[in-house]
């Protein structure tokens, strides 16, 4: 190959390489996505007398259920938000000691009405109308 040659070609090849870097960088922008509260529309019911609902009847625990998250935030308070995070989609969990919901994958987090507070989330998670009758919650929105 000849030196000329070489060179063009290096240099196309570089330029495609940071092509390539700067598009998967802004994936992780928080400017690409809507800033719009994110999660599905719900309307269900938890039973905490069942064993599978059972950690919502201590404080800092939770539920995940059709896509949300239920936490028992203490003094018999409940919320609920959507549980995928809204920066790659990683189900989130209640941080009892922080009272804020955490995302394992790069660390985001969202206060219990769903803001973002810190990390990569582009958009807030959507919340839950929780209310409680009995040992029934219900979950809508």
């Amino acid at each position: 190959m000849h030196r000329r040659k070489f060179f063009k070609t290096s240099l196309a090849l570089g330029g495609l390489g940071i092509v390539g870097t700067a598009a998967f960088l802004e994936s992780c922008s928080k400017n690409n996505t809507s800033t719009a509260a994110q999660g599905p529309t719900v309307n269900f019911t938890l039973d905490l007398s069942q064993q599978v609902n059972a950690a919502l009847n201590t404080s800092g625990g939770s539920v995940a259920s059709n896509g949300v998250i239920v936490a028992n935030t203490g003094g018999n308070t409940f919320v609920a938000v959507a549980q995928a995070c809204t920066h790659a989609g990683c189900s989130i969990g209640y941080n009892f000691n922080q009272n804020d919901f955490v995302c394992p994958c790069h660390g985001g987090t969202f206060d219990t009405n769903g803001n973002v507070t810190s990390g990569p989330p582009p958009a807030p998670l959507k919340k839950y109308t929780v209310s409680k009758n009995g040992n029934i919650l219900t979950i809508s929105g």
